[in-house]
């Protein structure tokens, strides 16, 4: 049975309205279209949809789920519908389904009126779908429009706007150019950098190694520790040396008495006189021996040949270690001959041609780089801190006057080929997937 508008329409009207710009938030808006507007024209489902015919909200519910049997076959059989009417209409289950109204039947009213909602500022922006048992007539459709109207603009009102780039608004050839500066900034050249620790080493040191297989007794100077010619560095056990040569000397004084008894003798038996020279060559050899055992006794206290600063990492591991001929113990360095020693892993390598920018940041001072330049870039990566590989750079360091302290370590920046800003920026990421995929 169709029922006529209520008398008091108007009224309700001016409620609606007076309601909807009171609303604070698009949620309160679409509960208010949803719930609200049965109170100028009865029916008995409302659904709300955006411009591409989404559900937004359903009268009678204050929330749905998505994945609902319901909200699948509204997507699919009303939303592509309703995204292409512009105008209020009626809507039939012939309309949508023309061969067959089981579905339509099943989940909505025989009658459906559809309702647009156009906002002055954003255009067309959703969609009222009511629905009821009876037909809609021409009263309650203009009542419907006014009121639509209000609810457009207080949609569009409440709604964000989207942020969109201003040159996207003008013209083409706005866009042509903003995309040729892109590619002209991508384009710009800058030089390929790499970063790698670094420490300022000695150019030449002088090593110091073990003059014989011993063992260390004493190490008399400390780390960094500035010593002249002839200062004393460490200190060999002698005491096996020591008790050869005290034989050594007794076996010469046993041949020397030895010798001045044949030599008493000889004067009465001339016999004796063949063991005078024997026993000479015996006395010649013993000198020889002792005269050995006392270099080598001075050679197991070693002292310093240069004037320079000493480098060694604990000298009281050193202590009580055995050592072989040549095993080197400790070096010498010049303070004022130093250079820069960096290692470039393996990943971050790249052409450095020799004499390419370095700048080194120091732990110590962070705040003032130094200046240098490659010298030499190892061939073969070798094996750092465990299991990292890397090629070991040396760098001469451009500022004399100032020169840093032997020993001190920071990150040295190394400037390669100048590239494009495109490949500086994604020369990393493509690495990383050349490596992932097996490119």
């Amino acid at each position: 049975m169709k029922q006529p508008i209520q008398v008091d329409a108007l009224a309700i009207l001016i409620g609606l309205e007076e309601k909807t710009r009171e609303t604070l938030t698009v949620e309160e808006l679409f509960f208010l279209i949803a719930n609200e507007t049965h109170n100028l024209t009865p029916y008995r489902q409302a659904i709300m949809l955006d411009c591409d015919g989404c559900p937004l909200t359903i009268s009678g519910v204050t929330d749905f789920n998505l994945g609902s049997p319901f909200i699948h076959w509204l997507k699919n059989n009303i939303s592509p519908y309703v995204r292409k009417l512009k105008k209020p209409c009626h809507i039939h289950e012939g309309d949508i389904i023309p061969d067959g109204s089981i579905d339509w039947n099943e989940w909505f009213p025989k009658f459906g009126f559809f309702l647009p909602l156009t906002s002055p500022v954003s255009g067309h922006i959703g969609s009222l779908f009511l629905l009821r048992d009876y037909p809609w007539n021409e009263d309650e459709q203009k009542v419907l429009g006014i009121l639509a109207g209000a609810y457009g603009h207080a949609w569009g009102a409440l709604q964000k706007p989207k942020k969109t780039l201003l040159i996207f608004k003008k013209s083409r050839f706005l866009k042509v150019l903003f995309l040729t500066c892109c590619l002209f900034v991508f384009a710009i050249p800058v030089p390929l950098t790499v970063l790698a620790p670094a420490e300022i080493v000695a150019v030449n040191p002088s090593v110091i190694r073990a003059p014989l297989d011993g063992v260390v007794e004493k190490i008399l100077v400390n780390p960094n520790q500035s010593v002249n010619v002839g200062d004393p560095l460490f200190r060999m056990d002698a005491v096996s040396q020591r008790n050869e040569l005290a034989i050594a000397n007794k076996v010469y004084a046993s041949l020397k008495a030895q010798y001045s008894q044949l030599n008493r003798i000889a004067l009465s038996d001339s016999t004796s006189k063949k063991y005078l020279t024997e026993t000479a060559g015996q006395i010649k050899q013993q000198i020889a021996r002792i005269e050995y055992l006392k270099k080598l006794i001075l050679r197991m206290n070693l002292s310093s040949l240069i004037n320079g600063v000493v480098i060694i990492d604990d000298p009281s591991s050193w202590e009580g270690r055995p050592v072989n001929l040549g095993e080197k113990i400790l070096s010498l360095a010049d303070q004022t001959d130093v250079e820069i020693e960096a290692w470039l892993p393996i990943g971050d390598a790249i052409d450095l041609p020799k004499g390419s920018p370095m700048r080194v940041y120091l732990n110590s001072s962070p705040l003032v780089p130094i200046g240098g330049a490659l010298i030499s870039f190892s061939y073969e990566a070798q094996s750092k801190l465990g299991d990292i590989f890397a090629h070991r750079i040396r760098g001469r360091i451009l500022d004399k006057e100032q020169l840093p302290r032997l020993g001190l370590r920071g990150t040295a920046r190394i400037e390669g080929k100048k590239v494009s800003l495109l490949y500086w920026i994604f020369r990393r990421p493509l690495a990383t997937l050349r490596q992932f995929f097996g490119m």
